[in-house]
């Protein structure tokens, strides 16, 4: 498997991924997802590992104004772009494999990170050590397609049951699972995906794109919420 570089992830937030994170239907969904899972929950200081270049943390500021919004990445452009799009947070370049913030808070939300992370469960620590009440993730499951590895740096598909595994290794307790995405998630869409190497996701968005990709979201929103290739899992401190 191909485990992107830090130069690797720094190229894609300058120059790939931002408008595919704040149009692309399926980043909008994994949003959408999350945000049910936590709207429950009572939090303040939330913290997002992984957290690209902020689009998470500043849709949520909209919903949950009164949050602290804290974010981490191992991509310095990535944190760079977060400070812009989310005044007022605070962001900190990161190895979740290597080291924690002293920290711990409300909520941590970890959004399409561990499939592309080798040592998952040594990250999982590290995130479970800085968790104060409630974590939230969200990654993929099921068949790895081809142009996963080297175009987005997935190291692993999670088989059925690995993640809540992992997640209770690390000291939390699983508290909800949910799975989503069938049939025009997965397998279809993610079966298109592999069959264009995954073109079109990526750049600029320009208006026939931003609309295809609101078609898309529509189409999305027919899918299950209780079978499908991407997990939620809601975890929480266990003492």
């Amino acid at each position: 498997m191909h485990e992107m570089s830090v130069e690797q992830y720094n190229q894609g937030w300058d120059s790939k991924w931002d408008d595919m994170k704040k149009y692309g239907p399926m980043s909008r969904h994994i949003r959408r997802n999350i945000t049910r899972l936590i709207r429950p929950l009572a939090f303040t200081s939330v913290l997002d590992v992984g957290c690209g270049q902020g689009s998470f943390l500043q849709e949520l500021r909209a919903e949950f104004p009164q949050i602290k919004p804290y974010g981490t990445d191992i991509s310095p452009s990535a944190v760079e772009l977060a400070r812009k799009k989310v005044p007022g947070g605070a962001f900190w370049v990161l190895d979740a494999t290597k080291e924690h913030l002293p920290e711990r808070f409300d909520l941590i939300v970890c959004s399409e990170v561990l499939e592309h992370i080798p040592d998952d469960l040594g990250a999982l620590r590290h995130i479970a050590a800085m968790t104060g009440k409630y974590l939230v993730i969200s990654t993929v499951q099921g068949r790895m397609r081809r142009f996963e590895p080297a175009q987005v740096g997935h190291v692993r598909n999670y088989a059925p049951g690995e993640l809540v595994g992992k997640v209770e290794q690390s000291g939390l307790r699983v508290r909800r699972v949910v799975e989503w995405g069938f049939p025009f998630y997965s397998p279809l869409y993610r079966d298109f995906l592999d069959m264009t190497n995954s073109q079109g996701t990526t750049g600029a968005f320009g208006p026939g794109r931003k609309l295809l990709s609101q078609l898309i979201y529509g189409l999305f929103l027919l899918n299950s919420s209780r079978r499908g290739d991407e997990i939620f899992v809601l975890a929480e401190r266990a003492d």
